[in-house]
Order: C-alpha cells, then sequence, then structure tokens
C-alpha cells in the first residue's frame, strides 16, 4: 500500500513548497537526479522534499532556491491565491530587458481581453 505524504505535522505547507520545487526543477529542464547532485542530497530525499513528505529546513530551502534559481517567495508561494500569481509573474520576468517585459505585459492584456470576449458568448 502507497504511502501517504506525512508533511509538516498534516500542514500543507510542505506540500506547497514540494509541488513549487517540482514546477521550477521542470521550468529549467532539470531531473530530481540533477539537482539532488547540485544540492549534495541523495534523490529519494529531494523526492521526499517534492512530494511534501519532508520540510526543507530554511537554509536547505535558500539552498534549493539558488539551484533553481528562484527566489525563496516563489518556493513559498501559495499559487492558488492571485496575489501569489502576480508575484510569481514578476519573478519570473524580473531580469527581462524593459522591452521583453512589455512584450510581456502586452501579450497577457490580450489574452485577458480574448478570454474575457470568449467568456460573454
Amino acid at each position: 500500500m502507497p504511502r501517504k505524504p506525512k508533511a509538516a505535522s498534516g500542514s500543507t505547507l510542505g506540500i506547497r513548497i514540494g509541488r513549487n520545487i517540482k514546477i521550477a526543477r521542470l521550468a529549467l529542464g532539470l531531473t530530481q537526479a540533477q539537482v539532488a547532485e547540485s544540492l549534495d542530497l541523495e534523490n529519494v530525499t529531494l523526492s521526499r522534499l517534492e512530494t511534501g513528505a519532508q520540510l526543507p529546513s530554511i537554509e536547505r530551502l535558500d539552498e534549493v532556491a539558488r539551484v533553481l534559481k528562484v527566489s525563496l517567495t516563489a518556493l513559498l508561494a501559495d499559487t492558488d491565491k492571485d496575489s501569489a500569481m502576480a508575484d510569481m509573474l514578476v519573478e519570473v520576468i524580473k531580469d527581462l530587458p524593459a522591452r521583453e517585459k512589455k512584450f510581456v505585459y502586452e501579450f497577457a492584456a490580450s489574452y485577458a481581453a480574448h478570454w474575457r470576449a470568449g467568456k460573454k458568448k
């Protein structure tokens, strides 16, 4: 029978952090093995972090953020909240040149307008 993840005494914090670690890892196209090696961890430990079965220390979380090239905020973000999504978008485009930031903004605005127009039909 598969084990049920035990995250931080039943809290959802470990599951949220794990999900965000996995999203950041996949965004970079890295395997668990590659990230685990960069962090000097066993693969199973990284897997436990990603499933929320193990909650990392703040020092380890800082290392993970550095390796995955994201902020601690991105790893802690509750992506189910609208404000967190806005914060994550800011995080993703912060290093882009101004012209590229404008492109992303215009794309998002155009997509939102298109979606709203389709919803009214």
